[in-house]
């Protein structure tokens, strides 16, 4: 299986846009808006990426393709992932690798996207095997991308696949539908993000996860299958488990009052895991639930296919 081939977008310019890389490096010219009336360069863009794709799946020369640029874009009122999508003739493979998205709703009214004026995928220079693994599975030709990176032997940091698409894993897990809600029932009690010290009022602080109000005992789920990498006792968390999952994803499990893994368990989606409980640092009985990529706390409820309404 693939690795992920999220890549953080500001190396992936630097590399692209810096001299000797043999991408474009006139910078990156903005668009203004997505009036494909009105704006030009917005219409030279869709028009790259239809030749771009024209080219590649009917097997025409590689000099057909254009030079692979970058634009960008910064979120307008009332737009969102989906709009720009579509506005830009993009793909979600696309917009998601090219700008280390998550999730689309990270996507909101001041954004800045960054848009590649052909359709494709962002992977590391040395992850040959997951090159040759994009190129099988969509059939596509090295040919162009050797001529897009300008690159015999693609003796480069980081490589655009032209055509290339994520897994569906990946994409699963991009559009919220990978992981599952590790309780039935219960009441959010605290959401994700700045909020207030449930011990200490006059001091906020920021909250990786979101708490779950139920009863001690309660049969504790994992959200996606892994593998378990931390069963035991953890500071605030009190009893606490730790699941890895493909992609740099793992999910915490804490206040537990009862384990039912051990370290280098395999567990499977549903699967009980623990039982819900009160210890350590908490103000009553609840499931504290985090979701991280690559160690980065990421908003559960952009995840779980099931969210709890917030008391």
């Amino acid at each position: 299986m693939k690795r992920s081939l999220y890549i953080k977008i500001a190396a992936v310019l630097l590399v692209f846009l810096s001299a000797g890389t043999g991408f474009s490096s006139g910078g990156i010219e903005k668009l203004e808006n997505l009036d494909y009336r009105a704006n030009s360069s917005l219409r030279s863009l869709r028009n790259d990426v239809k030749t771009a794709v024209f080219t590649i799946k009917s097997r025409r020369s590689d000099r057909n393709l254009p030079e692979l640029k970058f634009y960008s874009y910064k979120v307008k009122e009332k737009e969102n992932f989906w709009v720009v999508l579509s506005k830009c003739s993009m793909d979600m493979d696309t917009l998601m690798t090219v700008n280390g998205l998550t999730s689309p709703y990270q996507v909101v009214p001041g954004t800045v996207l960054y848009i590649p004026n052909m359709r494709g995928v962002v992977v590391r220079g040395e992850k040959r095997k997951e090159i040759y693994q994009v190129l099988a599975s969509e059939k596509i030709d090295i040919r162009y991308v050797r001529t897009v990176n300008k690159s015999r032997n693609l003796d480069k940091k980081f490589i655009f696949i032209p055509c290339g698409k994520v897994s569906s894993v990946e994409k699963s897990l991009f559009m919220g539908t990978a992981f599952l809600s590790p309780v039935r029932g219960g009441r959010t009690t605290s959401g994700f993000g700045t909020r207030r010290d449930p011990f200490n009022s006059r001091r906020m602080e920021f909250h990786k996860g979101i708490d779950i109000g139920v009863a001690i005992g309660t049969k504790v789920r994992a959200s996606r299958s892994g593998r378990v990498i931390f069963s035991g006792y953890k500071g605030g968390y009190g009893r606490l488990i730790i699941l890895e999952h493909e992609f740099g994803y793992q999910t915490y499990y804490g206040h537990l009052s009862r384990s039912l893994v051990k370290p280098g368990d395999s567990v499977s989606p549903g699967q009980v895991i623990a039982l819900s409980g009160n210890t350590g640092r908490s103000t009553g009985p609840h499931l504290h639930f985090e979701i991280r990529k690559n160690g980065r706390s990421m908003n559960p409820f952009t995840y779980i296919r099931r969210a709890h309404s917030v008391r």
